[in-house]
């Protein structure tokens, strides 16, 4: 008999361009985090908190098969099960869903030695709470984990959300309601019965009730901007990189946030967004073909970037290696900056100095603007 938790059953019959973008930034993010965490930690933690059945019902994997599949598929895969044991946990709260899952696994045949799955039925809070409370009575942290949190509503306890991230070398990917967030914010300000249920739900996701004045701004995406700000305070992580998942009015629907402590990470979800939205945009729209490939890709608008530079360089001399520290809280790459940088310097805009070699990052030349 079919379980009843599965509030949203409809969802699996439809696979849109929001999830194919969602599922695409998993796989470019993990693809080089296996890699690079693999190769050293020993073990490496996958949480899939709703991890659903495994595939929609127009074929397309689900978020722990493509997870899994991308360490399967991996070209350093046996490499890297010599050295590090890989540990997949998938979370879902419905019976049925899970026994579809469990399905798929076994369609993808004997996993290789070093890589584990372990499926867990319930409330993906509680499962994370009872993990964490085992590493502190062994005294242990975390193993360097990605978390997927995708909820279907915005359940998101940011208590526990800090906690996680504190506990180790954790990588945070949540899926922000955010237009239902949104409206609930607005409700929750309101002085009425609903409103003050709203408030203590909303003291729940955002860990105290500072959403009350941090989030106040008039315009619809900037209080967006504001959430996700909040969001990375809340938890404790230096870097928060973020995508708008828009409707087919253009109206941010969510976000999908990712939440790191490390300068690799940050660089990498940097790269992978790009890659999903090579004009810059950093946005997906539900309606947009999933099968659509560029015959020439789009590119990406670099007068910005390149404004920035000329004003930063107007103050005082840089080397490149800051300028690329600089760069790692915006949204370009060190590709952009060195486009950017060899355009200006090849129209006499800026100069070089004190450096051997071919003029690059890695001669890590003094760039001043000209003075002629």
């Amino acid at each position: 008999m079919a379980s009843s938790s599965d509030v949203n059953p409809e969802y699996w019959a439809e696979y849109t361009n929001l999830q194919k973008t969602k599922h695409d930034l998993i796989r470019c993010y993990l693809g080089g985090w296996f890699a690079k965490l693999g190769s050293w930690a020993g073990r490496v933690l996958y949480f899939d908190t709703h991890a659903g059945r495994g595939k929609y019902l127009t074929g397309e994997l689900g978020s722990p098969l493509v997870a899994l599949t991308t360490l399967l598929h991996h070209t350093a895969r046996d490499r890297l099960l010599q050295k590090c044991t890989f540990s997949f946990f998938l979370i879902e709260k419905d019976d049925d869903n899970l026994h579809h899952l469990a399905n798929e696994i076994k369609e993808l045949g004997k996993l290789p030695k070093g890589i584990e799955v372990q499926s867990m039925v319930g409330d993906y809070s509680r499962h994370l709470e009872e993990f964490l409370t085992s590493l502190g009575n062994s005294r242990s942290q975390m193993a360097p984990a990605f978390i997927f949190v995708d909820p279907y509503g915005f359940s998101l306890p940011g208590s526990l959300l800090r906690a996680v991230m504190k506990s180790g070398k954790v990588e945070l990917f949540i899926n922000v309601i955010w237009r239902e967030l949104d409206m609930a914010i607005a409700l929750a300000k309101q002085e009425s019965s609903s409103g003050i249920g709203l408030a203590k739900t909303l003291d729940t996701v955002f860990n105290g009730p500072s959403w009350r004045v941090r989030i106040d701004s008039a315009n619809f995406d900037t209080r967006a901007n504001q959430a996700v700000d909040l969001f990375r305070e809340m938890v404790g992580a230096k870097w928060a990189t973020h995508i708008r998942m828009l409707g087919d009015n253009w109206v941010t629907r969510y976000l999908l946030l990712h939440l790191t402590n490390h300068d690799d990470g940050r660089d990498l979800i940097k790269d992978c967004m790009w890659k999903v939205c090579p004009d810059g945009g950093f946005y997906a729209r539900k309606s947009d073909d999933v099968s659509q490939e560029y015959l020439i890709l789009p590119t990406a608008d670099l007068r910005p970037l390149r404004s920035k530079i000329l004003e930063l360089l107007s103050q005082r001399p840089y080397r490149w290696h800051e300028l690329c520290d600089w760069l790692r809280s915006e949204v370009w790459r060190p590709p952009h900056l060195t486009k950017v940088l060899r355009e200006l310097r090849a129209e006499k805009k800026i100069e070089a100095t004190d450096f051997d070699g071919r003029f690059g990052q890695k001669s890590d030349p003094l760039l001043r603007l000209n003075p002629n």
